[in-house]
């Protein structure tokens, strides 16, 4: 098997159709994949769905996970693909007729690399507002200017999104798995699991790589659209990076759990946010968005200080996984 495409779905059978029937029109040059869809505990009609898939073409496999959560599907994805390659994609996914050549093709191109990703553009539901251009984060979209391969590493830390992340099996050997902590559960918004998990790459050396080719696009409903939803996704993200404990946000002196720049960033970014929506600057909503992240940090640290710390289970290599999955 060259590479396996694992799909994570919660309840969104008439998004999913669309993806599954996009895969199902992939054009390969002869290489050997299968296609994972992972239904993580659905409640609408998404199992028949992709059993008319499975019906019909045999490059598709139904595979249920119970535990809720985006890392829980994705491991067990993990544990149940048999390609050295993983290739995983969300459910409102749309794919160029060669997506999974393409990405199969930069493996090659780039043999070093321990994962990468190519374009996520978006398909709009309506015209993007002018403040959208400066918050585009918790729309996922990836596309870096210049049409060139860029490696990202400690020295270019920039996040792959989850949408179009093809990662080699050997990486999960050494970085472990999706992190449960930081992972996105039904409705939940601003996760961290995709970034969590590079950081750990970066930190035994490995890197990834942006890569052009491969193309897929993402519908952005009206709802992702609305200012109320860029203020909670970015609550929600500064919640999970308080969580994940990013060394970008962590210091020495510290109040209630809380670096004390923290404190000043917060501070600043509410003044130029109101600065800059008084002087009618494009960018003032961007500041905001600084401001909310900030919120959501200091609420998890505070509520971190009062609660008792909870020891995280040790992440499951791939490996292991794949093997118990077999004995069970």
């Amino acid at each position: 098997m060259d590479i396996s495409v694992i799909l994570c779905t919660y309840n969104r059978g008439e998004l999913l159709a669309n993806a599954l029937e996009s895969l199902h029109r992939q054009k390969v040059n002869g290489i050997s994949y299968e296609l994972l869809i992972v239904d993580n505990n659905s409640t609408d009609h998404t199992r028949e769905l992709v059993q008319r898939f499975v019906d019909k073409d045999p490059h598709f496999r139904y595979i249920f996970e119970k535990k809720q959560g985006l890392s829980h599907a994705r491991n067990a994805g993990i544990a149940a693909a048999e390609a050295e390659l993983l290739l995983f994609t969300d459910d409102d996914i749309e794919f160029s007729e060669t997506w999974i050549q393409d990405n199969y093709e930069a493996s090659l191109r780039f043999p070093e690399a321990d994962y990468f990703g190519g374009k996520v553009l978006p398909i709009w539901e309506q015209p993007q507002p002018d403040w959208l251009k400066h918050s585009t984060n918790p729309l996922a979209i990836q596309n870096h200017p210049g049409d060139c391969p860029l490696k990202f590493s400690p020295e270019y830390p920039h996040c792959l999104v989850g949408a179009s992340l093809a990662i080699r099996r050997r990486a999960f050997e050494r970085a472990g798995v999706f992190s449960v902590e930081t992972q996105r559960v039904k409705g939940g918004i601003g996760s961290t699991e995709d970034f969590d998990w590079e950081m750990k790459v970066w930190a035994y050396g490995g890197y990834g790589m942006y890569v052009p080719e491969p193309v897929c696009w993402t519908k952005i409903p009206a709802e992702r659209m609305q200012k109320s939803y860029h203020r909670r996704w970015h609550r929600g993200n500064g919640k999970f990076q308080a969580i994940s404990c990013n060394s970008e946000y962590e210091g020495a002196r510290r109040f209630h759990g809380v670096p004390l720049f923290v404190y000043r960033q917060t501070a600043e970014s509410a003044i130029r946010a109101l600065t800059t929506r008084l002087s009618r600057r494009p960018d003032a909503f961007w500041h905001e968005m600084r401001f909310w992240f900030f919120v959501g940090f200091i609420r998890e640290k505070w509520k971190s200080q009062r609660t008792p710390e909870q020891v995280s289970a040790p992440f499951h290599q791939a490996k292991a996984m794949k093997s118990a999955n077999s004995q069970g």
